[in-house]
């Protein structure tokens, strides 16, 4: 019975990927074609391409598997053996770059441009989420820790000398990404909302075309670093700076739409002629923060480590880089500042978690209340109060004044909802007050449902309008979280985890963790939230349906909590099948954005800012103070207490 049961579980896993998966993937393209309007590349040639990679990626990965560890797949239903062998030898993960790969080639050749722009990035970082939030996790407790290290790795942070092999694969870890990142928003072209990033003052500058020279050495400096590299320590940074400030940049792309005017100039030399050149190469997009500035500097920090003799010159020979963007018309003044201000944040990025880490671990460590006879009010409330006060202003603000009081009741249903959820999914007698997150979509939801119908309020505007506001109240939420110390993270190491202290908090009281460091999940909550939250105001921006908004928002929320979930350490946390209830619930998040995106004809959002909306807002905020930080500790009834006695 056992084995029917594993083999139908197979079956079932292996059509879910082989054919649901790529079914529902078909289906979203096809119902959003509509609304995503970018550029396709003309020739299919790079389409089909990958197409052919990505199948013989695939392909290789299943048969290695099959041939070596005698199973398939990797994950839920893990072979005999972990494979290391053929392609495996490679790439960590052949089956899914494979599929990445055939995603965008299949959408280049069936000319999708929802495929190619909006299903296969979301795809990728789903895999991604997929593998951080699960696959290694599960992997690790079959096989045990793996002496493992592909071609495509990160060096191990040891002073030996870095072998070829890894210099090599340091330019495909390294430069690949990056290219493909910028060269995506070039080849999108200057978007309708564009910012101009030109000062009035620089029209009238001059073009020196003799500092071409400098300007174009930017590329032969940064190719050189791999082959000047020392240590296998070093290399391993170079390759993390680069990743970061690939992914910082991508995000600053993405979400601020800035743009360059680049100086236009007669050539009279071969210079001027190289500098039009590289400029039909280029474009007017991704300029701030400048690249060029970027690889400049990242380029002199790592020839400065590994060649002492004339050190100063490597730094200087940035500046000089750095001039020639302007000097050149290629950038303005801003991008090459902002350029050297994300140099600064790569170099002292471990500097900046650590400040961010401590102001989270003393926060979390920051309890206070204040008694009078039975009732007692516990600071982080404020949080909460905050959290409601935000939500219901911006909510209002998208809304108008005219359903000003249908945000305010929808936060109601907001709070309702987060209390109830908590009750019936975390229920714990030493939590007769916790409040769910998802219980507050619920309320929003069911609220809104009913004011459709009873108001003929469009309910698209008012899902939209509580999208826009969602990540901005989770991230202020979370701070109420720290202090709480509830949604907290499962043990770490010292240089990333945080730690409570304080007798009062649930990791004391429930969890038994206290001065134990854990991961700072509220921490990462509420970046990856921010992140949300800012680009859902693009999509706003450049006038997206309000369905996409809504979808986005899900998907978004999807991804974070999937992978948020994996590094939680919560003790009342159920589990289903595997995996931690609120991943499968992430999962239908995912599911639920991809409908929402694709539901056509949901008219547009307009921002009104409106003295009802402040009101209502203030009313809430004060609402939601007593609700989340106002109790009685002597009592055992429910809802009457906040914490655990």
């Amino acid at each position: 019975m056992g084995k029917i049961k594993e083999i139908t579980g197979k079956v079932f896993y292996g059509l879910l990927f082989a054919a649901v998966i790529p079914f529902l993937m078909i289906l979203w393209a096809k119902y959003t074609e509509k609304i995503v309007k970018l550029p396709l590349p003309e020739s299919l040639l790079p389409g089909y391409i990958l197409l052919i990679a990505g199948v013989l990626f695939v392909l290789t990965g299943m048969w290695n598997l099959w041939r070596f560890g005698h199973g398939l797949p990797m994950n839920l239903y893990p072979p005999e053996r972990f494979v290391k062998n053929g392609i495996f030898a490679f790439t960590k993960h052949p089956i899914y770059s494979g599929t990445v790969m055939m995603s965008f080639g299949l959408s280049v050749v069936a000319r999708s441009t929802s495929g190619f722009w909006l299903v296969s990035p979301f795809f990728t970082l789903m895999i991604v989420a997929f593998v951080v939030g699960f696959e290694n996790e599960r992997t690790q407790s079959v096989f045990g820790e793996q002496d493992y290290r592909p071609f495509l790795s990160l060096p191990v942070a040891s002073l030996d000398s870095p072998l070829f092999r890894e210099r090599i694969s340091s330019y495909f870890l390294v430069f690949v990404p990056w290219l493909l990142v910028y060269e995506a928003f070039i080849f999108a072209g200057a978007p309708n909302d564009a910012i101009c990033t030109n000062l009035p003052f620089e029209e009238h500058w001059p073009i020196w075309e003799f500092s071409e020279v400098f300007y174009s050495f930017t590329y032969l400096f940064a190719l050189l670093v791999p082959l000047v590299i020392k240590t296998k320590d070093q290399l391993r940074c170079f390759i993390i700076d680069v990743w970061l400030a690939t992914i910082i940049g991508g995000i600053i792309y993405l979400v601020f739409p800035f743009i360059v005017r680049q100086r236009v100039f007669i050539p009279h030399s071969f210079y001027g002629h190289l500098i039009l050149f590289e400029r039909s190469l280029d474009g007017e997009t991704g300029a701030l923060p400048s690249f060029h500035v970027i690889w400049a500097f990242i380029s002199a920090r790592y020839f400065n480590r590994s060649i002492m003799r004339f050190r100063w010159i490597w730094y200087f020979l940035a500046i000089l880089i750095s001039l020639s963007c302007i000097t050149t018309g290629s950038h303005s003044f801003l991008d090459v500042i902002a350029g050297f201000c994300m140099f600064i944040i790569i170099i002292y990025r471990l500097q900046i978690w650590r400040f961010l880490r401590l102001v989270s671990e003393r926060l979390s460590n920051s309890w206070q209340e204040w008694r009078w006879g039975p009732v007692r009010l516990i600071n982080h409330g404020f949080y909460g109060g905050a959290a409601g006060f935000t939500g219901t202003l911006l909510a209002g603000f998208f809304l108008g004044r005219q359903f000003a009081l249908a945000a305010f009741v929808i936060m109601i249903f907001v709070i309702i909802g987060a209390g109830l959820w908590a009750q019936f999914i975390e229920g714990s007698s030493r939590l007769l007050r916790p409040y769910g997150y998802y219980g507050g979509v619920i309320g929003v939801i069911v609220a809104s449902t009913l004011a459709f119908f009873m108001f003929s309020i469009n309910i698209y505007t008012l899902l939209a309008s509580f999208a826009m506001a969602g990540p901005w109240i989770q991230s202020i939420g979370r701070l109420r979280c720290l202090v709480q110390g509830c949604c907290h993270g499962r043990p770490s190491n010292e240089n990333i985890g945080i730690r409570f202290t304080h007798p009062c908090s649930r990791v004391n009281k429930i969890s038994g963790l206290s001065g134990v460091p854990l991961h700072p999940t509220q921490l990462y909550s509420i970046g990856t939230n921010i992140i949300s939250g800012l680009i859902l105001i693009r999509l706003f921006n450049i006038g997206m349906p309000s369905s996409f908004i809504i979808g986005l928002y899900f998907i978004m929320n999807g991804l974070g909590r999937f992978v948020e979930e994996s590094f939680r350490g919560e003790a009342q946390t159920p589990y289903w099948a595997g995996m931690r209830i609120y991943q499968w619930i992430a999962i239908i998040n995912i599911l639920i954005g991809a409908f929402f995106s694709a539901i056509p004809n949901s008219g547009v959002l307009s921002f009104q800012p409106n003295i009802e909306s402040l009101f209502m807002a203030i009313v809430m905020g004060i609402l939601v103070t007593i609700a989340s930080g106002v109790d009685f500790p002597e009592s055992n009834k429910r809802f009457a207490r906040l914490t655990s006695n």
